[in-house]
């Protein structure tokens, strides 16, 4: 069986035959013409003459064989799952007991999901929209918590990629120059009072352009090249999130520490007046003052101060 990885790898330092790669791989020429063949259909291009094959472009494309070698993880993304086309990554995580760290990305999700079963639209070869399988074992008081993580990671990630105004929207959206650019969907798995399983859902916009948007969002949404004006790749941001995703996930499993005080000067309307709907009710309205150690909401209102633990935050008008 010839290895995809390990092939790549071959072909993009010097030029081979055919007949050198079956050698290498055990396998027939015609096993090595398929695979070559494969490589072309992922869009990598390749040289081809009498004298062999040669990888002259790679592309931009968060296939295991662009982000495998270059990941520098323990246990996040070892094991990688990619596809061109499924429903949602969240829920083909659920579909069996995947090992801790498990990744699994997709182009292109024909059933997104955000927070409460809205639609995530995903804009094909243009953005990240992946799900890792983390198994904590700690106890649910810590679950406020993971909200703020994964955003947190993220936001320190991009942070140096883009010069515009980044911020974090309470509990788990990310926006620039105000408006959304990312979002996080956690769910979990609890039993006894434990956290057994998080599924972290995240869709990045990367390269989308205004028109990639519909006409009801594209206000409202945004993408890292229209607000910085340039391309970006995909497989460096990506390959980056991960490993940030992995020490920063780390470090609060073995310390119980979130910087807290980080995120909370880092919040979309900080010491503006905002509003707390749930299910498009509104719950409370008030100056957003900050966050609590467990990353509950502090709303100050009429000189008293609230705490919000769930809700839909909005800027009031």
């Amino acid at each position: 069986m010839i290895d995809e990885i390990k092939l790549v790898e071959i072909l993009k330092t010097k030029k081979v035959s055919g007949e050198e790669l079956a050698k290498t791989f055990g396998t027939s020429r015609v096993a090595v013409w398929k695979k070559i063949n494969k490589l072309k259909s992922y869009g990598y291009q390749i040289l081809t003459d009498n004298e062999g094959y040669k990888i002259t472009n790679s592309p931009d494309k968060p296939i295991p064989t662009e982000i495998l070698p270059h990941l520098k993880t323990t246990f996040v993304g070892k094991n990688y799952i990619y596809f061109e086309d499924i429903d949602s990554t969240n829920n083909f995580a659920k579909t069996k007991d995947f090992p801790d760290g498990t990744v699994i990305f997709a182009e292109n999700q024909t059933s997104g999901k955000g927070r409460k079963g809205r639609k995530w639209i995903s804009s094909k070869y243009k953005g990240l929209y992946f799900s890792i399988i983390l198994k904590p074992n700690m106890e649910v008081s810590h679950l406020s918590k993971f909200s703020l993580l994964f955003p947190f990671s993220v936001f320190k990630t991009l942070k140096s990629f883009v010069k515009s105004d980044l911020k974090i929207k309470w509990p788990n959206d990310l926006y620039l120059n105000h408006k959304k650019i990312a979002g996080f969907l956690i769910e979990s798995s609890i039993e006894n009072n434990i956290i057994g399983r998080i599924i972290v859902g995240i869709g990045l916009n990367v390269n989308q352009d205004v028109e990639d948007f519909p006409e009801d969002i594209n206000q409202l949404a945004t993408s890292l090249k229209i607000e910085e004006k340039k391309d970006f790749s995909r497989n460096f941001i990506f390959i980056k999130i991960l490993q940030n995703i992995e020490k920063d996930y780390t470090k609060f499993l073995k310390e119980n520490y979130l910087n807290i005080k980080e995120i909370e000067e880092n919040l979309l309307w900080l010491g503006e007046n905002v509003s707390i709907y749930e299910d498009r009710n509104l719950v409370l309205s008030g100056m957003l003052k900050g966050l609590n150690d467990d990353g509950s909401l502090v709303i100050s209102k009429e000189n008293r101060n609230y705490v919000v633990y769930v809700g839909d935050l909005s800027l009031k008008c």
